[in-house]
This record gives C-alpha cells, structure tokens and sequence, in this order.
C-alpha cells in the first residue's frame, strides 16, 4: 500500500476507535470494515462499489478488477516485476509475468535492439556485410 492509503485508512481506523468510545459500547471495532458493530458483508461492499462506479460514470467492473488495474498501473510506470509479484501475492515471477509481461515498458523493443549488438549476430557491423 502507498503510504498515502495507509495514513487514510489509519484515519479511518481511529475515528472508527472514537465512535465507539463515544458511543460508550465498550466494544471497539475489531476491523476497519466494520458497520454499526458487525463486518461488513462482501454483497454490501458490492453494492456500494456498483453504485460509486455509476455515480462516476465508469464501466461496471468487479471490485477484484481493481487489482488488475493496481498491477497493470505499477507495471506501466516502471515498477519492477519482481516488486509486482511480491505485491500481488503471486507464488512465482513467471506468474506474474505471464499475465501483465507484456505491460512492462520498451522491454521487448530493448531485448530484440540487445540482439544487434551480439556478436553472433548475422550482419553485427562488418565491414561490407550484406543481411
């Protein structure tokens, strides 16, 4: 998580703590998704997501589609994949690369532009070579 996210869902968490407190339940929340005492369920979280994407005006998309979105994001802007793995939670790097590799900037244009300067290469700047 960002260190922005953190700070906010921090926040959260303590007025959350205060309520409760203020309320005098002598029950504090045992999570920050919690709603008048319970968690909150996955259909209610749902809805409210479908509801913020119509408000919005995006698309209609799963809530899971966000992390898809975050993968895609960090990849896009020069995040190594290696650190995308360890964030999303993948077993190997191949599954990650499998999935959002193609996502990763320039590396297919640098590793094939690596190839003309390899010795082995065809026509690797000799004098009057003909490729």
């Amino acid at each position: 998580m960002s260190d922005g996210l953190v700070e906010t869902l921090r926040s959260c968490y303590v007025a959350q703590m205060k309520e409760a407190l203020q309320e005098g339940s002598g029950r504090l929340a045992e999570s920050l998704f919690m709603r008048r005492g319970k968690r909150i369920e996955q259909n209610y979280i749902r809805r409210i997501f479908k509801r913020i994407l119509l408000r919005a005006g995006l698309r209609d998309m799963r809530v899971h589609d966000l992390r898809h979105a975050c993968a895609s994001l960090l990849l896009s802007v020069g995040a190594s994949p290696v650190y995308a793995q360890e964030h999303l939670g993948h077993s190997t790097i191949q599954m990650t690369v499998d999935i959002y590799g193609h996502l990763i900037p320039g590396s297919n244009r640098e590793a094939v532009n690596r190839l003309d300067a390899h010795p082995a290469a065809p026509c690797h700047k000799q004098e009057g070579a003909r490729c």
